[in-house]
């Protein structure tokens, strides 16, 4: 079995993060859906920038899409989760 996928992950995992964050700064009239495919996007022009046209063209692939916006999802519950526990602590 090939360890590729591995080096991808490890690359694109920051950039999922800063495209999750960079979105949630920005773009604050959209929600749900519309805020995961800006997200989704900016993903695909950040590897773009950073790694050339053949990255685009692996987030073209449906089950890549797929996990993309999964891994997206489970950002925003996590993040979600994290600050209702700090704000569940404040007096």
């Amino acid at each position: 079995m090939s360890l590729a996928w591995l080096s991808f992950v490890v690359r694109i995992g920051p950039l999922v993060v800063a495209a999750v964050h960079a979105v949630e700064r920005v773009v604050k009239a959209a929600h749900g859906k519309d805020k995961q495919d800006a997200a989704v996007d900016l993903v695909g022009t950040m590897l773009t920038a950073a790694e050339g046209i053949a990255s685009r063209d692996l987030l073209n692939d449906a089950k890549v899409q797929e996990a993309l916006r999964h891994a997206i999802n489970a950002l925003v519950a996590l993040e979600n989760a994290v600050a209702a526990a700090r704000e569940a602590r404040q007096p």
